[in-house]
């Protein structure tokens, strides 16, 4: 501002123009709320997924009520205060958004249509960026009254969710909601502190999500003790027995169709014609040569350890056809083939030689030898595997197997493999860029990241966004990380990834609270 002296309207220009500036430095810029309104957006889609599978749990535990009222009355009990004590505080949550919605729109003690604005084909909170009202509402310098209460009321949760597990699963388990205590910085102002409303907002739904997934874990829990003394069966599959899978034209077929339960976590003993049979995750192994056409029978026992410690036997008798072959084409990873990656596919004809089976596909490539091929395909669908074989000098067909084509799935966005939330500012500052992982998927595929944005938010300061291409933190971002303090939150969003298939991938955003 220039010196000397100056009219009275000049002084009244510099002081609205200092003014001005002050209100551009507090001021939240469109992209960052507008990224916050979409992974609040998310979050409650979220929520309402949540919400219907702790429906379908408690629905499974009234069942179990109905036919085992005696069993399972106890761990019903407590599932109820689980659910009591989450709708308790998901109400004080619930109000508290309530509360910073009413404050950044019409301050006038409930939340209506006159909080709020329309910004292209939605509605958002009037001053969705003030800075001011989280910090005056929650924090003030951890001294808010609602703040500590909302503080209290997590770590009571937590204390009492606890007390519902066997003692046995309180070690493993792992509590959704976070801890609401005091590190080098009280909670309240780590937390809230500097945060736009719509900030607030999102991370509030954040907790209420914790709270349904923290209900969750703690009701499945405790149905699966309902049953804790019972036999235990982690495997469903469908058994279809016959007399004979060998019939004559005119002849009557008949089959008996069940679902049959099986423990993969244990090996019974498996005895046939008194010798032991090999098990392999609870399931026996039984293989023998054919020698010549004809229905062959065998059979044995099977040996189980009861819950109490006593051995019970189940006798069990089976017969097979030996017949002409057939073609066997399955592959070897799972029941489809995935587009732009080597699908390996093991396909043999039972009394041909490998080097007699000719296969084709109807869409795509194969190529391979001697039992052992790989599929390559361009675009999802559906194709069809045939098997020609030589036998006795000719060609012959000897079937076809239809397969589903599917793209393979997105991978996870992640800053050096460190999973998002809470995270060490030593161990952030550590990584170099961002990771796409695909995760409990049976190809070791790789992606990689082709750009991204960040969004960096220090405590009490304007957010700083950059655009960056590649997986790597570069120019002045590198700096944002490596200076990472407790109390930053980084935002990574607009994530693109490319695999195999070359395909530009659109990943979900993630979000880190240095600690």
């Amino acid at each position: 501002m220039a010196g000397g002296k100056l009219s009275p309207r000049q002084k009244m220009i510099n002081m609205m123009y200092l003014v001005l500036t002050a209100l551009l430095a507090l001021n939240v810029s469109a992209e960052i709320l507008k990224a916050f309104s979409m992974i609040n957006a998310s979050l409650e889609t979220t929520y309402t997924t949540l919400s219907d599978k702790n429906a379908s749990l408690y629905k499974q535990f009234q069942k179990k009520m109905d036919d085992e009222p005696g069993k399972t009355k106890p761990f019903y009990d407590k599932a109820m205060i689980a659910k009591a004590e989450t709708e308790k505080l998901m109400a004080m949550v619930k109000s508290i958004k309530d509360k910073l919605t009413d404050e950044a729109g019409l301050p006038d003690g409930k939340v209506d249509e006159k909080d709020y604005k329309i910004e292209g084909d939605h509605k958002v909170m009037i001053n969705d960026g003030n800075i001011d009202i989280p910090s005056r509402v929650l924090v003030q310098e951890g001294n808010s009254k609602l703040g500590l209460d909302l503080q209290n009321a997590i770590n009571t949760y937590r204390d009492k969710m606890l007390t519902l597990l066997d003692e046995k699963d309180k070690p493993s388990f792992k509590m959704p909601i976070d801890a609401a205590k005091d590190g080098k910085k009280k909670w309240l102002v780590s937390t809230f502190n500097g945060l736009p409303v719509i900030g607030a907002y999102t991370l509030l739904t954040k907790y209420e999500n914790d709270l349904k997934n923290t209900e969750a874990e703690i009701v499945k829990l405790l149905l699966g003790d309902i049953d804790k003394n019972d036999f235990k069966f982690d495997q469903l599959v469908a058994k279809v027995i016959a007399p004979s899978s060998y019939i004559l034209v005119g002849q009557e077929y008949t089959a008996d169709v069940l679902l049959v339960a099986y423990d993969s976590r244990q090996n019974p003993n498996i005895k046939v014609g008194g010798s032991p049979l090999k098990v392999e995750a609870g399931m026996g192994k039984y293989s023998t040569r054919a020698s010549a056409e004809g229905v062959k029978k065998w059979g044995g026992v099977i040996e189980v350890k009861a819950p109490d410690g006593s051995t019970k036997e189940y006798p069990f008798e089976a017969e097979y056809q030996v017949a002409k072959p057939a073609a066997v084409v399955s592959p070897d990873k799972m029941n489809v083939f995935y587009v732009g990656v080597d699908n390996p596919v093991s396909i043999s004809v039972p009394g041909v030689p490998l080097d007699k089976v000719r296969p084709s596909i109807s869409g795509g490539t194969i190529t391979g030898s001697n039992g052992k091929y790989v599929v390559r395909q361009e675009k999802p669908g559906k194709v069809t595997v045939t098997v020609n074989a030589e036998v006795s000098g000719k060609q012959m067909n000897m079937g076809a197997s239809e397969f589903r084509v599917k793209y393979v799935p997105n991978p996870t966005a992640t800053v050096g493999g460190v999973d998002p939330g809470s995270v060490s500012s030593a161990n952030f500052k550590a990584q170099a860029g961002l990771i796409a992982v695909l995760k409990d998927f049976d190809f070791d595929l790789k992606f990689k990241v082709t750009k991204f944005r960040m969004i960096y938010l220090p405590p009490r300061r304007d957010p700083i966004v950059r655009q960056i291409t590649g997986p790597a933190f570069s120019g002045d971002a590198s700096g944002f990380v490596t200076g990472a303090k407790p109390g930053d939150k980084f935002i990574f969003d607009e994530i693109e990834a490319r695999g195999p298939d070359n395909t530009p991938r659109k990943l979900a955003p993630i979000i880190y609270n240095i600690n």
